[in-house]
């Protein structure tokens, strides 16, 4: 009979051959259902690319389909206008002055023209603001007595730049 101490060691060999050949084959499964579940997400990228390129296609083929409608009628309407032209050569000259064209334009876009003598809607404040009696525009910020507000700091620090800490 083998002494108990050889029957213990038997034992252990083959008890951590068979956790490390389990390991080993848990490991080798673990991999390949990581490279089947790559292969199914790179599949399902490929299917998911090949529709978005099937949908820009359809795009791509509805643009240049206006875009040919577009140039048939522009062709027609300059055509047309060209032989309106040709046939009504008082419409080449154009009377208006600078206050008729702006008016001419604003009637026929559908707004409002401004009128000539207010300043025009979409200027800025301070660029339709008068110049004040004591020097600065009228976007200056000034107190109720007409001075202007001042900077902190002596005059003579303008342009500079500070370089000591300042505390509250």
């Amino acid at each position: 009979m083998i002494p108990l101490p050889w029957r213990l060691l038997g034992g252990l060999v083959i008890a951590l051959a068979l956790f490390f050949g389990g390991y080993g084959l848990g490991a080798k499964h673990a991999k390949t259902e990581c490279m089947a579940g790559q292969v199914e997400a790179q599949r399902a990228a490929v299917a998911e690319a090949t529709k978005e390129d099937l949908r820009r296609e359809a795009v791509g083929t509805a643009r240049e389909t206006t875009r040919d409608q577009i140039r048939i009628v522009y062709k027609t309407i300059k055509e047309q206008a060209r032989e309106t032209v040709n046939n009504h050569p008082e419409f080449n000259d154009c009377g208006l002055d600078a206050d008729g064209l702006r008016l001419w334009n604003a009637a026929n876009s559908g707004e409002a023209a401004p009128v000539p003598s207010e300043p025009y809607v979409s200027m800025h404040r301070a660029a339709t603001s008068e110049i004040r009696q004591f020097g600065g525009s009228a976007g200056e910020s000034r107190r109720v007595d007409g001075a202007g507000s001042t900077m902190p700091g002596s005059a003579g620090e303008t342009g500079r730049v500070r370089t000591g800490v300042i505390y509250d």
